[in-house]
This record gives structure tokens, sequence and C-alpha cells, in this order.
């Protein structure tokens, strides 16, 4: 039966006969940040009792109990009413969980997808070193280039790019902080993907499932921190080869990405090398680095990616070498214990979550297999 045809029938609740009726919502979720016992990335499975009189209110309700909880909503994978005749005959845990809901207007029950292996507070071992700015001089030096010098930046009196590195002029931008945070940026996006259909107050960011055209609207929206650095690294680069002399120089810009996480790395690389063309005269060469780290608490893959990923000029070989020498090198020692951590570790890439005018939307976190439940279930 569904909801409307339960609502006009009514419901009789043990003996006796009432228009309230129990919805059941079974609820992909994450732990919200001030959630007292879990991390954001762990993942799992709500079922959600709610005595109510219609579906609408019912929802709405369970958004305020996750809120409640401190949990932030991903997808609502089941809506149903249920029968309280079919209830009571499977009897068991179903049945008790409906007399609860019955009597105190809600039922919950959390599950997660992962073993619980590490507790929130304690740090999750293995999430790989942090890149910064300090690590791309070294690679730079490594690779035979240097900081640009006070000469060569005319005593920094003006806007000047960071390095010199053979033929090549390059500034570094680095991108710290998640783009899908901010709050105008949330307001369009969310623009964007009500044109598409939720179930319900709840729903998914997903790029790719956008058209043509919405595509591209939310590639400008995501796009506007990494096109605003590299307009700004084109200033820097062409007055550095301006006072080297331009015609033996070509401008680049390095993007080092360690905290706009629903941007993909290929998509970066794709959106900056656009923004490079259309919008400065200086940058030739775009140069990405990213880093991230998925974990479930017990399996943890840390990912470093660097473009080009085939270098036309023997400047950015020795680069894109010295750059997977150093996280050969880091990742060794992180292993054997003897990593200096002083620049931080990374941290596990967590979900994005905003709500605008009373839905919610999340960006989710790609979930990993765990190995310790496949030993357990293996022969």
């Amino acid at each position: 039966m569904g909801w409307r045809g339960a609502l006009n029938a009514g419901v009789r609740h043990f003996g006796r006969e009432s228009n309230i009726v129990i919805y059941r919502f079974v609820i992909r979720a994450y732990p919200a940040p001030t959630h007292p016992r879990f991390y954001e990335w762990q993942k799992a499975t709500l079922v959600l009792f709610i005595s109510d009189t219609e579906p609408y209110s019912a929802e709405q309700k369970s958004l305020l109990e996750l809120d409640r909880c401190k949990w932030i909503p991903e997808s609502y994978d089941l809506r149903d009413i249920l029968i309280e005749d079919r209830v009571r005959a499977e009897g068991g845990a179903i049945l008790n969980a409906y007399i609860e809901a019955v009597n105190t207007g809600t039922f919950w029950l959390e599950s997660l997808d992962s073993l619980p292996m590490t507790q929130k507070g304690k740090k999750v071992w293995g999430t790989g070193p942090k890149l910064n700015e300090d690590f791309v001089d070294s690679l730079i030096c490594d690779s035979g280039g240097h900081r640009v010098t006070p000469e060569e930046a005319g005593n920094f009196e003006e806007k000047n790019a960071d390095y010199v590195l053979g033929s090549f002029v390059l500034e570094l931008k680095q991108l710290e902080q998640e783009g899908l945070e901010v709050p105008t940026r949330q307001q369009k996006i969310s623009q964007i993907f009500d044109r598409y259909y939720s179930d319900g107050l709840v729903q998914q960011i997903d790029p790719y499932q956008l058209n043509e055209s919405d595509f591209q609207e939310y590639w400008e929206v995501v796009g506007i921190p990494v096109q605003k650095r590299i307009k700004a690294a084109s200033k820097q680069v062409g007055s550095t080869m301006k006072r080297l002399g331009g015609d033996k120089y070509t401008g680049g810009v390095i993007l080092l990405n360690t905290g706009y996480l629903s941007l993909p790395h290929d998509f970066l690389v794709s959106m900056a090398k656009r923004y490079a063309a259309k919008d400065t005269s200086s940058i030739s060469e775009v140069i990405v680095m990213s880093s991230w780290t998925i974990t479930n608490g017990f399996d943890t893959v840390v990912n470093y990616r660097f473009h080009p990923h085939e270098p036309i000029s023997p400047e950015l070989t020795r680069l894109k070498d010295a750059f997977w020498n150093a996280i050969l090198r880091k990742m060794t020692q992180m292993i054997t214990g003897e990593l200096d951590i002083s620049s931080g570790m990374q941290e596990a890439m967590s979900p994005v979550h905003f709500k605008s005018d009373g839905k919610a939307f999340t960006f989710g976190v790609p979930q990993l297999d765990s190995s310790l439940r496949k030993k357990k279930l293996g022969p």
C-alpha cells in the first residue's frame, strides 16, 4: 500500500484507531564534524522510524533527527509506511522498534559500513605526509632550479614569480581550502542541482550526472578559485619574464592541491589548462601536483598525482622525477618511522555538506572495501 492509501485508510495501533502512522526511512549518511564518536568519513546506514500523520512532515522530522544525532544525509535508500499487521506477524526486532516509535515518536538504528577500528580523537596512521611550499622548494632545487633572487625579482619591489627552472619562470599557487564550503558557491551549486530529480529533501552532488550545459555551469562555479590563481600567476610570471628578457623564458604555473578535494586531479588539470589558454598571455605550461587520502580507519590509500605525465622538456622531466623520488622517500620514511612529521600529515578526505532552501546537499567520499571484513568473511 502506498503512502496516500495508508493515510486514507487510517491505521490501527494496537487496538486504537489513529491517523498517526509509522514511516520507515533507510538513509546513507556521514557523521557530522561535531559527532562525538565517529570521524566524518565513517559512512553508515541509518534506520529511522518516525511517527507522523503525513509523509512530508515525517521526512522533515527525519532530517531534524539526523541533525540532533549529528549525522549528515547523503541519500534516502528507502521510504515506506509500516503496516502494523505485517509488523506484528513478523515480530522480533522490527516489532520492538515499531512499538518504540509508537510510544516515543521515533526509533533509531545506526550501522557503520566499516568496522570502527579508529576512534575519534586518535590519529589515523599512514595518511601520508602533507605537501607544502617547502616541499616544492626542494623539488625545484633537486631539478636544478632555484627561487628567484632579489636581482631577478627587481629587489621584490614589484610582483614576481617564485622560481626559475632552466628556461622556465614558474609561480606556485596552492589550493588548501575546500572550495565547496564557500556559501555563495553553495547557493549557485544548489540552483544547478535543483534542476535534477532528487528523492526527497536530500541531493547528492555528482557533477557527472549533469548534462553538458549544466556541467559547464558547474565548471565555472567550482573553477573560480583556480581561475583567480591562474590570473594572478600570469601577472607575476609576466613581470619576472619581462625583467629577465621574455624571449628567453617560458612562463608556467605550479598548482599544488592539498585541500580542494572535491575537485578531482584530472578535472583540475583540464580546468587549469583552459584558464591558462583563455585568460593569460604569460602561462604556457601548467604543472599540477595533487594529494589526497581515503581511509575507513583500517585500510588507508594515499594518493599523489603529477601533471604533465609525460613532459616534453628536460626541465619538467627532472621536476617530475624529483616529485616521485621525494614521494617514495617520504612514504618509505613514514613506514619505517623515520619521517619528520613537523610539517604535518594529510587529513583523510571528508564529505562536504550544506543546506539551501530546506534541502540538504552532500558531496560524498569514495569508499574503501574493508580488508579486515574480507578476511573475517573469507575461507
